[in-house]
């Protein structure tokens, strides 16, 4: 079992509420907290065992086998919090192809996310109000932003899966647990003409964005049952408590992610953001209890 630090990333839209699991105090603008993270860009440091000191992603890259079976060269899930004071940019993810023809990254980006505060006016944005890709650059060209997207209702305790393709977007007041493929592909399709401390916008990737936008594509919400698997194609999710003993009975890692409480293991005390990674077939036990979410690849 490996114990993860985390990562804390300040953004324009970000606020306090991560200070609870981890966050800088002083920072007033985290928007992300990474809690599994493996890439060379971005990874997470080992706090126990034999690995101790080392980062996740040099764990991975050189002693693959420990992680299970038939994985793919990059680590595959990347897992966070994020806090939206803001309403944060509409984007949208590449499939795998374009990922791979147009950007050299093993594949494109699907998320999920499990609501833990919802958004202030009560829905994201998700989807598009357009029939055709035409139709939707008209909008765009004539400025007409908030005509062009589509909206999905969501409360707290839903969970939204985003597929390649969806313009899709956090609103202001949402505070979500997410997992992703571990890639930063990602095309701003509009950022609300915001500036940053200098006065400039943030760029926007608008025709990429547009290569790949499909009309037809919008989430769902549907309430997260605790002790119930989500299985996407990429990954799988399941929220539960932790107390005792935990048994892996899968042949690939598992992730738990602790949303309350706090588990004790060899001296190390895992408390609220901070994640541990679960060998295969691994049995691990540790004191205390904790709500979790955990989370595999597929």
């Amino acid at each position: 079992m490996f114990v993860l630090d985390t990562l804390a990333k300040t953004t324009l839209w970000g606020g306090t509420r991560l200070q609870p699991y981890g966050a800088d105090p002083l920072n007033p603008h985290v928007g992300s907290l990474y809690t599994v993270a493996g890439n060379e860009e971005l990874t997470c440091t080992v706090l126990n065992g034999e690995f101790i000191g080392m980062t996740l992603y040099d764990v991975y890259r050189e002693h693959r086998g420990l992680f299970g079976s038939q994985l793919c060269e990059s680590f595959p899930l990347l897992i966070g919090l994020v806090d939206a004071r803001e309403d944060l940019s509409i984007q949208i993810h590449p499939s795998d192809a374009y990922a791979q023809a147009h950007e050299g990254a093993p594949f494109g980006k699907t998320e999920s996310w499990l609501f833990l505060k919802a958004p202030a006016r009560g829905s994201i944005v998700n989807g598009c109000n357009c029939q055709s890709v035409e139709a939707l650059r008209t909008l765009v060209q004539e400025g007409r932003w908030d005509e062009a997207v589509g909206r999905l209702p969501v409360k707290e305790g839903d969970y939204v899966f985003v597929e390649t393709g969806t313009l899709h977007a956090l609103c202001a007041g949402s505070l979500v647990y997410e997992i992703q493929q571990s890639t930063d592909v990602t095309y701003r399709f509009y950022d609300y003409d915001r500036v940053d401390a200098s006065g400039a916008k943030r760029p926007l990737q608008l025709e990429q964005a547009m290569e790949n936008v499909d009309p037809a594509k919008a989430s769902t919400a549907v309430p997260y049952e605790r002790d119930h698997d989500y299985d996407e194609a990429a990954y799988s999710t399941r929220r539960t408590t932790l107390k005792g003993t935990y048994e892996n009975p899968r042949d690939v890692f598992v992730c738990a992610t602790l949303l309350s409480g706090s588990l004790c293991f060899d001296s190390l005390t895992v408390t609220p953001g901070m994640s541990v990674l679960i060998l295969p077939n691994e049995t691990v036990s540790f004191s205390g209890a904790a709500d979790v979410m955990l989370a595999w690849p597929r």
